[in-house]
């Protein structure tokens, strides 16, 4: 009963309404062709007062951005994305490089099975870093485990 109330609420609300689509179906032709005639090599034309008229937009077309969008875009770089590389540069400069740090020498890390071909003894790999990364041999052999 409730299930039907509702649906003639329906009906009565959007009785007087018209529902569209966001894409239109393609209109039918307003005047044809005048019929053929078999064997007659004569050319078709269509009657004076069927011809076409503008075409009208499609509004199923996406919208593209208005010709001086760029504009706003270069004031928004300058305005908020230089000052912000500024600042997060002028706060990188304000921090030390953190120690190197206490390695353990386990025998599954740095382990060369043979040497890279860039370098004088071939142990740095190339993205060494001399500042966070050990070479083998710098490390402490880890604590024994005795139990």
């Amino acid at each position: 009963m409730r299930g039907h109330k509702i649906r003639s609420l329906n009906n009565i609300v959007y009785s007087g309404f018209r529902q569209y689509s966001s894409c239109c179906p393609p209109q039918p032709p307003r005047c044809g062709c005048p019929p053929q005639i078999p064997g007659f090599g004569r050319r078709i034309v269509p009657p004076t007062d069927c011809r076409p008229g503008p075409v009208p937009p499609n509004p199923c077309m996406p919208k593209f951005p208005v010709k001086g969008a760029w504009r706003k875009y270069r004031t928004l770089f300058f305005l908020i994305g230089v000052p912000v590389m500024i600042i997060q540069a002028f706060h990188a400069l304000g921090h030390e490089t953190p120690p190197k740090g206490e390695c353990r020498d386990y025998e599954y890390m740095r382990r060369r099975t043979k040497r890279f071909p860039w370098g004088r003894r071939g142990i740095k790999s190339l993205f060494h870093n001399p500042h966070t990364n050990h070479l083998p041999g710098e490390c402490e052999p880890p604590p024994l485990d005795c139990d």
